[in-house]
Formats: structure tokens, C-alpha cells, sequence
């Protein structure tokens, strides 16, 4: 039998209802928990879920300016027990049960409020028929009742966001061991997915994989590393990161160069405008671009020598001299770190982006201290700004049937730091942002090709606006309060329940809200204390060293 805790007070809306506890409620209720209102429509009881908030203690000999004023003022013993005292809450309302409809009627004075007995009984009934749903954590406070995701939302896209140490990249290896393990009656299979792995957080999923410890429905999981970096000469089995400079068109070339210099001069479009001409003329003379700019001959007689011989009433000398700076900056970086793909059958192009979406293959873009060791922001920059360019373009084909044998493919792309790669450059001028535009292009336009991000991030104040803006489902762990604000005007309003917790969320508690949830409201979630993989990178044990 439901225990009853309270009594609807007069005054109730359909979107929130007072009520006074009972005397054995009092220390018992706290702000969050589920309650199920009892109230009758016509001739049926109806039940509505509800969320406590705004827990109020009253008691009538202690107001401002009582007749106990001055009986307190001098310390004296107040005669509480026989004053008129109790509590009130208000309750959002959630939905009526089974299927959580709206709620067209408010509830009624007098009505009764019982504690959720059955947390299950949230989820039980509003599940969409025909979709694969993960089960994520356990309702805060309801230990016994899993939070299912559904996994069609993942399209629209994912923001995971927590100050440093609040768990959020333990949430994301979470969630990745959920997505490597999706059920069907066909088999047990992983959701393709792309990582740019900021500190090797995820890398224990690779070696675990390698030594057979970690099994998953990922057909592999690939490590990529930049092939001057320590990990390219002491792992055998990474793959180096090697780009293809002939799946991008003249103009898309042509602005990555001038965006990587970033030397903000006067005229850059004149100079985009100029490399861009020149990489037409040699698309139309067959050439490989690879090799045009990686070897110093055919890049100093067929590019540089072309630049050079342009009469100065179609490019100014200025132009010119900015758009050669770009270039020589860019093919230095890019030479001295053996990033064409000159040398590489296994480059990252469309056939790695094929293997990972046919396959289920999960690949991580190891951007630690090893795996792109010294390589610069601007450059990991670069590589990201590569990957969501072909990404784009390959699930475009995708979806018109011009490549994979026709038909949508589905892929994750999951950026580590996301605010060094498409920045609110308004507040966090980072110096560079080459990956910004083709990020916000898949941000805003992803979602109908089957590529979705998943951005993680300790500052969404740092992140692009338009970017944040198309994520449709978050996971937030404890955040900075500066920002609390933003964040809530990004999400259109959290209840104050939450957004009063945001700042001191204990460690591996989010809030979830979105389109992955089953439900239209926001829900706090423990995240589970035990992954398959346990997470090695980043573990401290300072207490230890010091009892050495």
C-alpha cells in the first residue's frame, strides 16, 4: 500500500499544486522525490506524477514581528510545541499515469499524495514501440529503477558538460560501453562512433580490447596517433593519422589553409580566392594533392611558381604574399609532422569512414601526451577540421546513395574539449578556430545525413552558441556557477529544483534531459559506480605517496 505523505491545498494549476505534509512526512520528504497525486475526474481516480519542490517549514510564534519578537530578542524559551506549525511543498506536475499525458485539470483541494511506490511504473508505459532503448544509471534516489535512452535521439545530437572531477568522462565511457552493446534479434552490435580523445581517457577500451579482456559489439576499436608522436614508435598496432588532401574541393583547401595561418590580414578572402584557382586549375590537370604539397619540387613549380606569375592586375602583390605565407605555414606543419597521405594504405578517408559504419568499428583519435606528443592545438585543430569536413560529405553520399551501397549510415563523432574546436570565440578567443564552420554545419545539418555529435565540455559558456544550441539532449554533471545562467538559457529553463543543485552535484549524479529520455521532463540519474573498463588514466591516490 502507497504511503500517503500530504494533502493538495487550495490553489493548484495544471503545472504545479501546493501541499501541506503530514506530521510523518516531514522528515521524510526531500526535494526531487516522485509523488503520485490521487484526484478524480469525473468518475475515475486519475493519478499524476509529481516532483517535490519548495520545501517551506511554518510555524505561526516565529514571523517577523510576532508577539514573541521581544521574548526572543531577550533569549527566552519560546512554547513551540503548542504553536500552529507545518510544512508545505509545491509539486510539479508531471503527467497523468500510464502514458504521462498532459495534465488538462488541476488537482483538487483535499486530494491525497502518496510517495511513488513503483518507480518502474515511470518508464513502464511510455516507451516507443519498435525503438532500441539502453538502459543508462538508475533513477537519484529510486536505486531499483534504470533510465532508458532511446537510441534514435542520438542523431540530434549530445552535450555532456561537468567541471573537472564531477565524472562526465566516466559518464562518456559509460555510455560507450552501453552503445557497444546494443541488442537486437540480429545480434549484439556497437554504434559506429569517431572519439577525439583530449587525454587518453578512453584508451583503456583499446588495451583491454587488444589483450581480449574487453569484449563489445565493436568489430575493433583503433587507435590513431599522429606518426611523429612517442605511440606511433612504441604501439605496433596504431594506426597514424594521415590525411588526404584530394577529397577536399579547391575551396574547401583552400579556406582550411588560410583559416590554419590565421594571420587575419586584410584581403584573405582575396587570397582564399586565389589558392582556390590555382587548386581548380590543377583538379582539372589531374593532379594529386597529396604530392603537390608534400614533395618540394612539384610544390615549388607547380604552386609557388604559379602564384608567382600572376600579373599584378588580377592579384595584388599583398595577395599574393599573404596567400604564399598560408600556404608555406601550412605545408611546413603538415610535412614536419607526416600528415599527408603519401605514404599510408589505412589514411583517414572514405574508406576509413566506410569500414567504421559497416563494420561497427569504434576509432579513438589519440590526442594525449603520447599519441600527439608536442603537436599543437592549431594543428589537432586542423585534423577535426579534416574529419568533419569528410565525415560531412561522406554521409551526405550516404544518404543520396552514392557510396556504401546506398542508404543512411549512422555514426557518432565525440569531441573531447569541445571548446578548443568550435569556441565562442565572443569570450574564449582560443586563436584558432579552424573546426568551428564544419562542426556548426554538422550541428545544424547532421542530424538528416545520420552523423551526430557528442560534445563534451567543462565550460558551455566556451562552446559556439549556435553549436550548443542544436544539441537536444544533456548530460550535467556538477558545473561552474558562472555557468549556471547560460547553460539554463541554452536549455530554456531547468526547474528550480535542479538548477539550485547544478552547482554541487556529487560526483557521478547528472541531470539528463532531452530527447533521449523517454519523458518530456529532466531527471536526476546515478550513474553506476562499476564500468566494465575501469578508467586508469587520471586515477590518484596522494594519501598512498605519502605513506611510502
Amino acid at each position: 500500500m502507497p504511503k500517503q505523505i500530504g494533502v493538495i491545498l487550495s490553489g493548484s494549476t495544471t503545472i504545479s499544486a501546493p501541499c501541506q505534509l503530514l506530521e510523518d512526512a516531514e522528515r521524510e520528504v526531500r526535494e526531487g522525490m516522485f509523488v503520485i497525486i490521487k484526484t478524480k475526474l469525473a468518475k475515475n481516480e486519475v493519478k499524476i506524477l509529481g516532483r517535490v519542490t519548495n520545501l517551506r517549514a511554518y510555524n505561526e510564534f516565529f514571523e517577523e514581528g510576532d508577539v514573541w519578537s521581544e521574548a526572543r530578542r531577550k533569549g527566552k524559551i519560546i512554547p513551540e510545541e503548542i504553536a500552529r506549525r507545518y510544512v508545505t511543498c509545491d509539486i510539479e506536475l508531471l503527467g497523468t499515469l500510464p502514458r504521462l499525458d498532459d495534465v488538462k485539470i488541476p488537482p483538487s483541494p483535499g486530494d491525497q499524495v502518496f510517495l511513488l511506490e513503483n518507480s518502474e511504473e515511470i518508464f513502464r508505459e511510455i516507451k516507443r514501440k519498435g525503438e532500441i532503448y539502453i538502459n543508462f544509471g538508475t533513477l537519484y534516489g529510486y536505486e531499483k529503477a534504470p533510465v532508458p535512452l532511446t537510441i534514435e535521439a542520438i542523431p540530434m545530437h549530445i552535450g555532456v558538460i561537468g567541471v573537472t572531477g564531477s565524472g562526465k568522462s566516466y559518464t562518456v565511457g559509460y555510455l560507450l560501453e552501453k552503445l557497444g552493446n546494443i541488442k537486437t534479434e540480429k545480434g549484439i552490435f556497437g554504434f559506429p562512433a569517431i572519439i577525439i580523445d583530449a587525454n587518453g581517457d578512453y584508451l583503456d577500451y583499446y588495451f583491454e580490447s587488444l589483450e581480449g579482456k574487453y569484449r563489445s559489439g565493436y568489430t575493433e576499436i583503433i587507435r590513431l596517433v599522429f606518426p611523429e608522436s612517442l605511440a606511433a614508435k612504441e604501439d605496433k598496432n596504431a594506426r597514424k593519422i594521415k590525411l588526404d588532401m584530394n577529397l577536399l574541393e579547391p575551396r574547401e583547401l583552400a579556406e582550411l589553409i588560410i583559416d590554419f595561418y590565421k594571420g587575419a590580414e586584410q584581403g584573405s578572402e582575396l587570397a582564399i580566392t586565389l589558392l582556390e584557382n590555382i587548386f581548380e586549375e590543377l583538379k582539372y590537370e589531374g593532379a594529386d594533392m597529396n604530392l603537390m604539397l608534400s614533395d618540394p619540387d612539384f610544390y615549388r613549380s607547380r604552386i609557388i611558381n604559379r602564384i608567382d606569375s600572376i600579373p599584378r592586375e588580377i592579384a595584388h602583390s599583398a595577395t599574393k604574399g599573404a596567400a604564399r605565407r598560408a600556404l608555406d605555414n601550412f605545408v611546413k606543419e603538415l610535412r614536419n609532422n607526416r600528415l599527408f597521405a603519401i605514404e599510408s594504405l589505412k589514411a583517414v578517408d572514405y574508406s576509413f569512414i566506410d569500414e567504421i559504419t559497416e563494420y561497427y568499428k569504434l576509432a579513438i583519435f589519440d590526442y594525449s601526451t603520447d599519441g600527439a606528443t608536442g603537436i599543437s592545438v592549431k594543428l589537432k585543430q586542423l585534423v577535426v577540421a579534416y574529419l568533419s569536413i569528410i565525415l560531412y560529405k561522406r554521409f551526405v553520399d550516404y544518404k543520396m546513395g552514392r557510396a556504401g551501397g546506398g542508404g543512411t549510415r549512422y555514426a557518432l563523432f565525440i569531441i573531447e574539449e569541445a571548446q578548443y574546436y568550435c569556441p565562442n570565440l565572443k569570450v574564449y578567443p582560443v586563436g584558432s578556430s579552424v573546426a568551428r564552420k564544419y562542426l556548426s554545419l554538422i550541428a545544424t545539418q547532421g542530424r538528416k545525413f545520420g552523423l551526430s555529435l557528442l560534445l563534451i565540455t567543462q565550460r558551455p559558456l566556451f562552446v559556439d552558441p549556435i553549436v550548443l544550441s542544436m544539441l537536444n539532449t544533456f548530460i550535467i554533471h556538477r558545473v561552474s556557477p558562472e555557468d549556471l545562467g547560460y547553460l539554463n538559457r541554452i536549455l530554456g529553463g531547468l526547474p528550480k529544483v535542479f538548477k539550485d543543485r547544478l552547482t554541487n552535484l556529487e560526483t557521478g549524479v547528472a541531470v539528463i534531459t532531452g530527447q533521449m529520455l523517454p519523458v518530456s521532463f529532466p531527471i536526476l540519474v546515478r550513474i553506476p559506480g562499476e564500468r566494465k573498463v575501469k578508467p586508469k588514466i587520471g586515477a590518484t591516490n596522494v594519501s598512498n605517496f605519502f605513506r611510502r
